[in-house]
């Protein structure tokens, strides 16, 4: 809890440095940083398994999701008595709109294309990440 505590201080004290929102580096940095031990190991295990790999991918973030927000949510809730408000900036609607029409896009064209992830689909979402970061990094530097 101590390590968590000063890598979350660390990031705010550079949010603060560079004008960052808590929002665009959780984002960017943190989401990077979170991440790059799924990366590796989700491509790891598609070597071996490759529908287990791409499992991994959408099972990983969705228990970290639901059991990350569940669980410190009840906690804040037995902590307080009342629920803990979120904030949801101009950063992070544009995020979670970004998030869900690329979702359901993805719902749509891989079930049109037989199940088939082809190489073109890979560089479309990579692609998708890049505009959907530069316009979160555009709104969180306008919206100051």
């Amino acid at each position: 809890m101590a390590i968590a505590d000063e890598v979350v201080n660390v990031l705010q004290t550079f949010g603060l440095i560079f004008g960052l929102s808590d929002a665009i580096i959780g984002l960017t940095i943190f989401a990077v940083g979170n991440s790059l031990a799924d990366l590796v190991a989700n491509m790891s295990v598609a070597v071996f398994a490759p529908i287990m790999g791409f499992s991994a991918c959408f099972g990983g973030p969705m228990i970290n999701l639901l059991l990350g927000v569940g669980i410190s949510g009840s906690y804040v809730i037995n902590q307080t008595g009342h629920a803990y408000e979120l904030e949801f900036t101009p950063t992070l609607i544009t995020s979670t709109v970004g998030l869900l029409t690329l979702l359901l896009t993805t719902l749509f064209v891989v079930p049109m294309n037989g199940y088939f992830l082809s190489r073109r689909w890979g560089i479309f979402l990579i692609m998708a990440y890049v505009v959907l970061m530069t316009a979160n990094l555009f709104v969180e530097l306008s919206y100051e």
